[in-house]
């Protein structure tokens, strides 16, 4: 059995909804619009598994997608990863459905229009801006901006957006999933930054024509609102944050776990945050983890990173002929701890376990959920000043994004609680 690659870290960076894209609260007069969603996760979608690759630690969800301003022009889409790590929805061009038809984004200056492109920690993507309508649990987004990927209508990508960010993952299979739910911390994929120049290195977007690449590609600046944004941001209601909750599982490989991801903080009677600490992130959107003794300034919490991601010389890493490649493989499980702490520095430790990748993955073949998952930074496009917490963090928290510029508690975001 071969291991899909470890899921991706956010660049900048489930639900069970209804079949059509009108808002089930309609009409209603009596309590509070739903606020949750569920969260799956397991071996992930079937065109992966085809392949030979399954996932591991992957939080999944369903959305369901609609043409802009049809109700019946709708199409429900699993396994797209809920990720606190990026801003925006992706969805895989080869599982969209012909009926739905979503709606370019043009450049205004060129009328030409804009593809994008989304480097990950362990790869690329390239594909169309459209809008679409989204339905997340009884309630609809419209006229959302989304990053379709692989779309052919792009043509090809420019070298801008290919070079040196690893291998291309624009199909199912070398994606791992069927699209990207990005609500992490920020409100919008790259902002005002974006919107007001064009970065030196790794431009997102691009106006095309033709046939793309770099003959029929110009890198652009964006307006924010033309830009993929955190959909549970836009919600008119319970949208300063939100609640990521996963049950506790030991330390032992499981086959599946599902979870609940919660609009908003403290915003009706099912999400307060209680006693959970809040540590506000720098403005970089990093906070700082102490580990092993070293310093790691660039760490980040990441429900779209399917281990813990951090250098550790000292731990054994998986043999190239290990199914755990790219994982660690120390000879016994190793109990540790790492202090995790943001701008206000107010430091939290948090104690962890890490396992035998190989030994983890060849006595439960049937398992997606690991939480004794650790891995160096290896490959990944990471600093070595990064601790990645990935999704098995999450597994027993609560833990909470506030985002930028709104208030969870007491806290102005961007900001993380547990």
């Amino acid at each position: 059995m071969t291991r899909g690659l470890p899921f991706r870290i956010g660049w900048v960076l489930l639900a069970v909804v209804s079949s059509s894209c009108g808002d089930s609260s309609s009409g209603q007069s009596q309590g509070p619009p739903p606020n949750t969603l569920s969260m799956t996760i397991d071996l992930g979608p079937p065109a992966l598994l085809s392949t030979g690759p399954v996932s591991a630690n992957v939080a999944y969800a369903t959305i369901t997608v609609c043409s802009p301003g049809s109700t019946i022009a709708c199409q429900s889409i699993d396994h797209v990863v809920v990720d606190t790590g990026s801003t925006g929805l992706r969805i895989l061009h080869e599982v969209l459905s012909p009926s739905v038809v979503p709606r370019p984004v043009v450049d205004p200056p060129s009328g030409r229009p804009v593809s994008e492109c989304g480097v990950f920690a362990d790869g690329w993507t390239w594909g169309s801006l459209d809008t679409v309508d989204v339905n997340l649990g009884g309630r609809t987004i419209s006229s959302l901006v989304a990053h379709v990927i692989g779309d052919p209508a792009s043509g090809a990508a420019p070298s801008g957006c290919s070079a040196g960010n690893g291998p291309e993952e624009d199909t199912v299979a070398d994606f791992g999933a069927n699209g990207v739910l990005g609500v992490g911390y920020y409100l919008q994929d790259c902002g005002s930054y974006c919107a007001g120049q064009i970065p030196t290195s790794g431009a997102p977007f691009w106006a095309c024509s033709g046939g793309g690449g770099d003959q029929g590609c110009t890198a652009i600046t964006l307006a924010a609102t033309s830009q993929p944004a955190n959909l549970i941001a836009l919600l008119p209601s319970d949208n300063n944050g939100l609640e990521v909750r996963f049950p506790s599982t030991g330390t032992a490989p499981a086959a599946t776990l599902s979870g609940t991801l919660l609009f908003g903080i403290g915003t009706q009677t099912d999400n307060p945050p209680g006693s959970a600490s809040f540590h506000v992130l720098a403005a970089d959107g990093s906070l700082t983890t102490t580990y092993g003794g070293n310093t790691f300034d660039q760490s980040l919490v990441d429900s779209g990173s399917s281990a813990y991601y951090f250098a550790d010389g000292s731990i054994a890493q998986c043999a190239s002929s290990d199914v755990g490649t790219g994982f660690y493989c120390p000879p016994s499980a190793i109990d540790t701890s790492g202090t995790l702490a943001g701008a206000e520095v107010r430091p939290a430790t948090i104690a962890f376990t890490v396992g035998n990748a190989d030994q983890l993955f060849t006595t439960a073949p049937d398992a997606a959920v690991f939480p004794s998952l650790a891995g160096p930074l290896g490959g990944l496009q990471l600093s070595t000043r990064t601790f990645d917490w990935g999704l098995p963090f999450f597994y027993g928290r609560s833990v909470f994004v506030v985002f930028e510029g709104r208030v969870g508690g007491t806290t102005t975001g961007p900001a993380i609680g547990f």
